[in-house]
């Protein structure tokens, strides 16, 4: 370890537009546009709160702060002005955002910041909710009796290239005077080194569970009917050679599989997809005409 490195102690808080690539490939011009808008709410909002913008490249930006309480504040802002903005729009149209902030130690290269604090940040907000936050128990330990806001422990979460699990939680994005601070403050990973997840999954979570599921089982029916098949096979060319008889035995697991194949991963998973776009139009319109 080189102990010559220039370090300090900082907030990083670091902010990805959610499905960034998606967008572009709708609307690149647009796309282009609301992005420049958002940019210039996170400077307006970082720069009122006493931060520094780091670097902001491509749909993504790493700040910091020397208050914890600050940058939760200004994360908060960021993402309740944002989804504001984006909450009349089609659900396929929105730019939000994931936010994750921790403090940790980092290590100082002319205005740029490296080291597995600024890691851990960007693990934070790849785990943060579309429009959330999601803050270290470091972040954490600061800001539970400071915020008025409700914390919510999501456990110990194994981080890529990080020795140890981290404490995360995510927090609402709505004041909360009357809630009593959080008295949990340190969270133990489960001996083995498991992460321990002690929240219930989110809807995406479910979904995406449920659609690997489905993979899971046609990949172990056409593993059996595959060894059915070939089984009917061997016996056909021992027997009689001459008459293919396996075939009709063989025709209907391969209609099933195929059935099965096209509902998985064709034109049934793209229908799901057409159902979740046309619900969220409808939800759209509906809150554009009640206001």
């Amino acid at each position: 370890m080189n102990v010559d490195l220039d370090r300090k102690l900082t907030t990083i808080l670091c902010a990805d537009v959610a499905g960034y690539s998606r967008l572009m490939s709708d609307d690149e011009g647009k796309t282009l546009n609301r992005l420049k808008i958002t940019r210039e709410i996170f400077r307006e909002v970082i720069d009122r709160h006493g931060g520094r913008i780091v670097n902001m490249t491509g749909d993504g930006l790493v700040c910091e702060f020397s208050s914890v309480v600050k940058a939760v504040q200004c994360a908060v802002e960021v993402q309740n002005t944002i989804n504001k903005e984006n909450a009349s729009l089609p659900a396929n149209d929105q730019m939000l955002y994931r936010i994750g902030i921790n403090l940790g130690d980092v290590i100082i290269e002319e205005d740029d910041i490296f080291g597995d604090g600024v890691n851990v940040a960007a693990r934070l907000e790849a785990m943060a909710p579309v429009g959330g936050i999601c803050i270290s128990g470091s972040v954490f330990d600061q800001v539970k009796n400071k915020l008025p806001r409700e914390f919510k422990f999501l456990g110990n979460k194994g981080v890529k290239n990080i020795a140890e699990p981290v404490a995360v939680y995510s927090l609402s994005l709505s004041e909360m005077p009357d809630k009593q601070p959080h008295s949990s403050t340190y969270h133990i990973p489960l001996s083995d080194g498991t992460p321990q997840d002690t929240e219930e999954d989110t809807e995406e979570d479910k979904r995406i569970r449920a659609y690997v599921k489905r993979q899971a089982g046609f990949y172990r029916r056409a593993l059996t009917f595959g060894t059915i098949i070939l089984f009917l096979f061997v016996i056909n060319m021992t027997t009689s050679p001459n008459y293919w008889w396996f075939l009709w035995p063989a025709g209907p697991f391969l209609f099933i599989l195929i059935t099965d194949a096209v509902r998985i991963f064709g034109i049934g998973h793209r229908a799901e997809d057409w159902e979740k776009r046309k619900v969220a139009e409808i939800k759209s319109h509906n809150r554009k005409r009640d206001r």
